[in-house]
Parts: C-alpha cells; structure tokens; sequence
C-alpha cells in the first residue's frame, strides 16, 4: 500500500498562507540587505542575487493572490491539481511537475 500526501483543498489555508507571508518576508529582507550592492557595476553577484530574490517575490506573491482567488494548488497550465508534496517543498509553485518538466525542457 502506498502512502499518498494530503489533497491539497485538504490542507489548512491560514498555514498555507503564513508559509508564503514568512517567505515573502525572507525575500524581502534579503533584497533590502542587498540594495546598496546590487548594481551590475557595483557587484554583478549580488545584482544577480538581488534579480533572482526579486523574481521568488514575484511567484510568492502571485501564490497568494491564487489562494485569494481560490486557484492555489492548482496547476496554472494545465488546471490539474499539484501535488501537497511539492507545494510543502516549494509553496509558490505554479505548475505540477509533468507542467513544470515540459517547461525545463523547452
């Protein structure tokens, strides 16, 4: 018998949510932690760093705005629904992983 995890409409949204908010905050602090360094001429890794963090916020962001909407969980590709594991792995993610591997490898 194999173990299968949690549906995601099962999971606890207020959990879901400090999840995302506290990572978004993590985000966050580490952009303002590199602002002053993060110009190309300045230091081209924490730029990096600093365009890498901006694009996590984006996604977090966007993670809550679909819990808003009610579509959290759900695949914004193909509609299916992402498995509970790799939404604990990466809260923000958008795509399953059939979704996402298809887009890996374009």
């Amino acid at each position: 018998m194999t173990h299968t995890s949690q549906p995601v409409r099962d999971m606890d949204v207020d959990t879901i949510r400090q999840q995302l908010e506290q990572h978004l905050q993590e985000r966050l602090d580490i952009l303002a932690e590199l602002a002053p360094e993060a110009l190309p001429s300045v230091d081209p890794v924490a730029y990096q760093r600093a365009a890498t963090n901006r694009l996590v916020v984006e996604q977090i962001t966007a993670a809550l705005n679909r819990l808003d909407a009610g579509t959290y969980g759900h695949c914004t590709r193909c509609g299916r629904e992402i498995a509970a594991g790799r939404l604990e792995i990466l809260p923000h993610a958008a795509a399953c992983i059939d979704c996402q591997s298809h887009a890996d490898a374009a």
